[in-house]
């Protein structure tokens, strides 16, 4: 099941030298536990304190070979946030994964 390869290492505001000051920043690792290279797009949603889905933003890992781990982090944009504001942000879930 490709969901297992994407993992969420930490996640929360913080100031990022790319996302900027006081970022809600995702740190991911994505592993092809699969025998061949792969493609991978996951989506994260950002929920409120009450689990209410904010709005959402994805990342890819391109090619990644067997075994091998893609680590990277992202933080969405303020047009990506549609059902409240960046300071709603209280966590963080993946919820979807393609492997292609």
């Amino acid at each position: 099941m490709a969901s297992k390869d994407v993992r969420i290492v930490k996640a929360g505001v913080e100031d990022h030298e790319v996302w900027g000051p006081k970022a809600y920043v995702v740190h991911y690792e994505i592993t092809n536990h699969g025998k061949s290279a792969a493609d991978y797009f996951a989506q994260f949603e950002f929920l409120d304190k009450d689990g209410d889905v904010l709005g959402a933003t994805g990342v890819t890992a391109d090619k990644l070979g067997p075994g091998k781990t893609h680590k990277g982090d992202s933080a969405p944009l303020d047009s990506e946030i549609t059902n409240g504001a960046m300071k709603d942000i209280k966590s963080v879930r993946v919820s979807q994964v393609d492997r292609t």
